[in-house]
């Protein structure tokens, strides 16, 4: 609530005054005292004299000043209602701006600390995805190897598996020229045909069918007894040479 006013005192509003108005009061009151011994008591007169001349416009003044004190008293305690209320709010604003930049500045500490660890993560699998890759490369460089000699192999086994095929046919089908055919030769052909048999054994149990492996390792065991050996080899093989 506005303050009351105290009554202003006539001394105070002599002293507010600016030098101005000082002088022209002063200047007034000598007059007065000037004048004074012929002054009479005259009410009508008196109104015309220079002192109440002097008094009316203090008078005024104060009126003025009164009025001027109330409008500061009205503007200051707008302004005073203006400051707490807006000293309230920036205070509110302030704490709040403050806990803020304690929560943000917790998150960051946090973000950074997840950040250094991902960071770290990252490091770590693409070490471990260029061990991986590495890996992978050899093993890639080893299959493509094994290919390449599975490939050449399978290549040999066919060739072995039709020349297998070709010298069954021809021993069924050639018997009195094998019996004429040296020695030498009738060796290399059974050294021949058990390396083949040997190197290939796995893979020609699936091609060859019991009776030709066992005419096979007849021939490898006795090649040059094997013609003679009761019964004949036609005889033996006849019924499987429909089966090549």
């Amino acid at each position: 609530p506005p303050r009351a006013a105290d009554p202003p005192n006539l001394l105070i509003v002599v002293f507010q005054m600016t030098p101005l108005w000082r002088a022209v009061l002063l200047a007034c009151l000598g007059s007065c005292l000037a004048a004074g011994s012929s002054l009479t008591f005259d009410a009508a007169a008196a109104k015309n004299r220079p002192v109440s001349k002097v008094i009316t416009l203090l008078k005024d003044m104060m009126k003025q000043l009164e009025k001027e004190a109330e409008e500061d008293e009205e503007i200051y305690d707008k302004m005073a209602c203006w400051c707490e209320t807006n000293d309230k709010e920036k205070t509110k604003s302030i704490a709040d701006a403050e806990a803020r930049i304690e929560d943000l500045t917790t998150k960051i500490e946090e973000l950074t600390a997840s950040s250094a660890r991902l960071n770290t993560e990252i490091k770590n699998l693409e070490k471990e995805v260029a061990a991986n890759q590495e890996s992978l490369d050899k093993a890639t460089a080893i299959r493509e190897k094994q290919l390449a000699e599975f490939n050449a192999e399978e290549k040999d086994l066919l060739e072995s598996i039709s020349a297998l095929k070709a010298a069954i046919t021809v021993l069924s089908k050639h018997h009195s020229s094998m019996l004429q055919m040296p020695r030498s030769h009738m060796l290399s052909v059974a050294t021949t045909l058990q390396h083949e048999m040997q190197k290939h054994a796995s893979l020609l149990m699936g091609q060859l069918t019991p009776s030709q492996r066992k005419v096979a390792a007849a021939f490898v065991q006795a090649p040059e007894d094997y013609f003679d050996a009761a019964p004949t080899f036609k005889q033996s093989y006849a019924p499987q040479s429909g089966e090549i």
